[in-house]
């Protein structure tokens, strides 16, 4: 597949299998609809309780690293980003972010939902990807219970910090 840009986002389609193996249904549809519309998104969530749209697009989940101090040079490399409620964080902390998820879908919803310049989001399963740069940062979030499904091998909990881990730079 040929990879796509949504504003200022590189979409990287090379590893995408053509089918969306993880998804939280429905909702994502609405999701991709709302970020799409540009939509007042903080309206949006001060007049809804649905817990999708709160998880997803809220503020909120940033508070989990917003107060790290990465260094504004440094590159990030996020493995299940989801549908990006982080990758913006990331984005403007840093100066280069890789966010891969296994669904196009919810990486269109990031892309609309976080369009910064320094973000590429890479569509595939980890395990498939070939990543040769070395990131200052690699982070897991919401990702490493997940590992059983997506790694196989003897024991995929240890190998995807193994992998996670080959990818940071010495330091």
């Amino acid at each position: 597949m040929e990879n796509i840009s949504i504003g200022k986002v590189k979409l990287n389609l090379e590893n995408y299998s053509g089918t969306d193996t993880y998804s939280d249904g429905d909702i994502e549809e609405r999701l991709l609809e709302i970020v799409k519309s540009g939509q007042d998104i903080e309206e949006l969530l001060t007049e809804s309780t649905e817990w999708p749209l709160l998880y997803h697009l809220s503020d909120i989940r940033k508070n989990l690293l917003s107060w790290y101090p990465f260094d504004k040079n440094g590159s990030l490399l996020e493995i299940g980003a989801g549908c990006g409620a982080l990758t913006g964080l990331f984005c403007e902390k840093t100066s280069r972010v890789a966010a891969i998820d296994l669904s196009k879908r919810r990486s269109e919803i990031n892309a609309y939902h976080n369009n910064y310049d320094n973000l590429e989001i890479i569509v595939g399963n980890f395990e498939d990807i070939n990543i040769t740069e070395k990131f200052d940062y690699v982070t897991l979030i919401g990702v490493l219970e997940y590992s059983i499904y997506y790694l196989h091998c003897e024991d995929p909990f240890g190998e995807m910090l193994r992998r996670a881990c080959s990818l940071l730079k010495p330091g």
